[in-house]
C-alpha cells in the first residue's frame, strides 16, 4: 500500500510506476483544471443522455455506444469492455503512456509547473542516466540517418534500400540510418559531445573489449531505431550489409530497454491499431515497414526474441484482435504457434495470416503487390486451430490408415481445447467430412477428449466457456440482497467519509464478497491519509487496474446519495443477517452429523444455538 504524508502521493503504481514524488495538490490541480468531458470528446463523438455522455469506446470494437463519461463524478467508464477511470486514466490508455509522462502532459496543457519538492524530497525529474541514454540514443540516431541520406559513405547502403523497394518516406519516416564499417564514427562523435565511455557502454551505443579498448557496436549496418511507446529512441537494430554474421544485432537491454516489454512500431502504429482495433505482428523491421508501404499501419514486431506476456498485455491496451504474419518457413511456424499460446493465454482473439512456402511478408508483397497481400494474405487469415489442425497434418501421412487415425486423435486434442461449443461443433463437421467418418462416431471419441480437457470443479471445457464467458444473454442477473447491499455501502463510502466510519465500525473488512472487502479496505486506508470524498481521487488512489474498474464501475451507478439513517441500518443489517445465516447452516449441518452419529447431547445443544441464532435476525 501506499506510505505518504498527507501532502504528497508516492507515485509507485502497478502499470504506472515511478520512483518520483509528486506532490498531491499538483495531481488535485491537474484533475481539477480539465472537465473530462471535454478531454474525452477530443477522442470520442459524445452525446448527452440524462446526466452522462455516452459514445462509442475508443478502447474496443463496438457498433453500440457504451462508453459513459459522468461530468459530475469526472470519471468515465465502458460498460462493454470495463475501461475507466478519471482524466488521468484516460490520457494515459489513449495515448499509451505511463503515469508519470500522462501527468506531465497534462501539467503541461494545463500550465502547471512541476516543482521540486522541499526537504530531502527529489525532483519530479528522470535519473539523470536514463535522460543522458536518451540523448545518445537520438544523437546516434540522427547522425547515423545523416550519414546514410547526405553523404559518400551511406551511398552503398541507400542504393540497397531503394533496390529492396524503400522509399525516402520511409527512410524519413522510419528515421533509417546507415553505421560505416569503422570503430570509432560514433563513439568519437559523442565522447566530443561529453557522453562518457561508461554511459556508451552501459546503453549499447558502444562495446568495450577485455583489453578496455571502447569501440562502435554498430558497424556495416543499416540502422533502424527502436522507439517507446512516447517517440523517444531508446535502441537500435542494425542490418548487416552484405554478407556477415549475425544477419540482425540489436542493442542490449539497459535501463531505458527492455526487449520483453517493447515493440518496434508501436509509437507510429498506435492510433490505427486502436482505430481499427486489431494490429499485425511480423518478425522484423524490414517486414513491418514493407507492410506499411502497403498501407497496414497497424504492424509491428517484437524484437528479436520469442513473443512475451508483456508484449501481449502490452497489444491488448491498444487491440482486441491480433494478427500473426511471420514467415513461412519451419522457424516461422514454430514461432507462431508460440506466439499464438501466449496471444490466446492472455485475451486476446488472434488469426493467423498464411503466406506461400518460402515466402515472408517483404518478399511477398513486391512480387504480388499491397492489394494482394491485403486481400488474399490478411483478408484471408485463419483461425488459430484451422492454423493448428494444419501444422498437425504436416506430422503424419495420410495416405495410410494409421497415419490419419493418428491425425484425428490429435485434432480432437486441439477441438477439445475450445471453450464454445459452436466452435467444436464447427470442427467436428469439418473433420467429419473430410474423411468421410460418421459425425455420431466422431462426437463419441470427441467426449472422451474433450472430458480429459475439463478444468476445474469437472466442467468440460465447453461448460468452462460457458461458465467464464457468462453466456446467459441478456438476462438481468437477480443478485442476493447482502450483495447488492454491499455493492452500494461502497458506492455511498466513495462519496461520504462518516459513511465509510459507519461501515468500519460495524462491519470493518466482513463483507461477504472479496472484491468489495478489498475495495472497503482501500477506501479506510485513503480517509486515514486525510483525503476527502472525491471518486475521482479514490479511483487515482487505487493500485491494481480491476479495482480501479470495479470502483468506476460501482460509481457510475445511479444510487441515492442522500441516504437515511433506516437506510443504511438496512445495508448493514442484510450483510450482518447474511452471515448469521452462514453460521446456522454451519451449526444445521453439524446438527445432521450429530444426530446420524446418535450424538443426542451435542445435537440438542447445536439445536439451542441456531434458535439464539436466529433470534438474532
Amino acid at each position: 500500500m501506499l506510505l505518504c504524508d498527507r501532502d504528497l502521493i508516492i507515485v509507485l503504481r502497478k502499470g504506472n510506476m515511478t520512483n518520483r514524488f509528486i506532490p498531491d495538490n499538483i495531481i488535485d490541480d491537474i484533475r481539477k483544471h480539465f472537465d473530462i468531458v471535454d478531454v474525452v470528446g477530443q477522442h470520442v463523438k459524445l452525446k448527452r443522455s440524462g446526466r452522462n455522455y455516452f459514445g462509442l469506446c475508443p478502447f474496443h470494437s463496438e457498433k453500440s455506444p457504451s462508453f459513459s463519461v459522468a461530468p459530475d463524478k469526472q470519471i468515465y467508464y465502458c460498460f462493454g469492455c470495463g475501461a475507466g477511470g478519471n482524466v488521468i486514466n484516460f490520457v494515459m490508455n489513449i495515448e499509451g503512456y505511463e503515469f508519470i509522462d500522462a501527468v506531465k502532459y497534462l501539467a503541461g496543457e494545463a500550465g502547471i509547473a512541476l516543482p521540486e519538492i522541499a526537504g530531502d524530497r527529489q525532483p519530479v525529474v528522470e535519473d539523470e542516466e536514463i535522460i543522458k541514454m536518451r540523448e545518445a540514443h537520438d544523437l546516434a540516431a540522427k547522425l547515423y540517418h545523416y550519414i546514410l541520406t547526405e553523404t559518400t559513405q551511406g551511398k552503398a547502403a541507400m542504393t540497397y534500400l531503394i533496390e529492396r523497394g524503400f522509399t525516402r518516406e520511409e527512410i524519413v519516416t522510419f528515421q533509417i540510418g546507415y553505421a560505416p564499417d569503422s570503430f570509432e564514427t560514433l563513439f568519437s562523435f559523442l565522447n566530443k559531445r561529453g557522453y562518457q565511455n561508461e554511459l556508451l557502454v552501459a546503453c549499447g551505443l558502444a562495446s568495450q573489449n577485455d583489453e578496455g579498448r571502447v569501440y562502435d557496436r554498430f558497424r556495416n549496418r543499416i540502422i533502424f531505431p527502436i522507439q517507446d511507446l512516447q517517440g523517444r529512441i531508446v535502441a537500435l537494430g542494425g542490418r548487416v550489409l552484405g554478407a556477415g554474421d549475425p544477419k540482425y544485432l540489436n542493442s542490449p537491454e539497459s535501463k531505458i530497454f527492455n526487449k520483453g516489454k517493447m515493440l518496434y512500431n508501436l509509437n507510429l502504429a498506435k492510433k490505427s491499431i486502436r482505430k481499427g482495433n486489431r494490429a499485425i505482428l511480423f518478425e522484423g523491421y524490414i517486414d513491418t515497414i514493407a507492410a506499411y508501404r502497403a498501407g497496414v499501419e497497424y504492424g509491428v514486431a517484437s524484437l528479436g526474441t520469442a513473443l512475451t506476456n508483456q508484449q501481449a498485455l502490452l497489444l491488448k491496451r491498444f487491440a482486441d484482435q491480433i494478427y500473426i504474419c511471420y514467415d513461412s518457413d519451419n522457424a516461422g511456424r514454430l514461432a507462431t504457434l508460440r506466439a499464438i499460446e501466449v496471444l490466446t493465454n492472455n485475451g486476446l482473439k488472434t488469426m493467423i495470416a498464411t503466406l506461400p512456402t518460402g515466402q515472408d511478408p517483404d518478399d511477398y508483397i513486391k512480387e504480388h503487390g499491397a492489394e494482394k497481400f491485403n486481400n488474399e494474405i490478411i483478408g484471408q487469415a485463419v483461425s488459430t486451430t484451422t492454423f493448428r489442425l494444419t501444422q498437425a497434418r504436416g506430422a503424419y501421412n495420410l495416405k495410410n490408415e494409421s497415419g490419419k487415425l493418428d491425425y484425428i486423435k490429435q485434432a480432437l486434442t486441439i477441438i477439445a481445447e475450445l471453450k464454445h461449443a459452436v466452435e467444436q461443433e464447427h470442427y467436428l463437421k469439418e473433420l467429419a467430412s473430410e474423411f468421410r467418418i460418421s459425425l455420431d462416431s466422431l462426437k463419441r471419441d470427441f467426449q472422451r477428449f474433450n472430458k480429459q480437457s475439463a478444468g476445474r470443479e469437472g466442467r468440460t471445457v465447453a461448460e468452462r466457456g460457458r461458465y467464464e464467458t457468462g453466456a446467459i444473454g441478456k438476462q438481468q442477473i437477480l443478485y442476493p440482497a447482502y450483495y447488492n447491499a454491499e455493492r452500494n455501502l461502497i458506492y455511498l463510502m466513495m462519496r461520504s467519509v462518516e459513511v465509510s466510519k459507519r461501515v468500519e465500525l460495524e462491519i470493518g473488512t466482513d463483507f461477504h464478497v472479496e472484491d468489495f472487502a478489498n475495495l472497503a479496505t482501500q477506501l479506510y486506508e485513503y480517509y486515514e491519509q486525510g483525503y476527502k470524498a472525491e471518486v475521482d481521487r479514490f479511483i487515482a488512489f487505487l493500485e491494481d487496474d480491476e479495482q480501479r474498474k470495479l470502483a468506476t464501475r460501482i460509481a457510475m451507478g445511479d444510487i441515492n446519495q442522500e441516504i437515511t439513517e433506516k437506510e443504511l441500518n438496512d445495508y448493514l443489517k442484510k450483510i450482518k443477517d447474511h452471515t448469521i445465516q452462514q453460521e446456522i447452516e454451519r451449526k444445521r449441518a453439524a446438527q445432521l452429523v450429530a444426530e446420524r452419529n446418535n450424538e443426542i447431547e451435542e445435537s440438542l445443544k447445536l439445536g439451542q444455538e441456531i434458535i439464539e441464532l436466529r433470534n438474532k435476525k
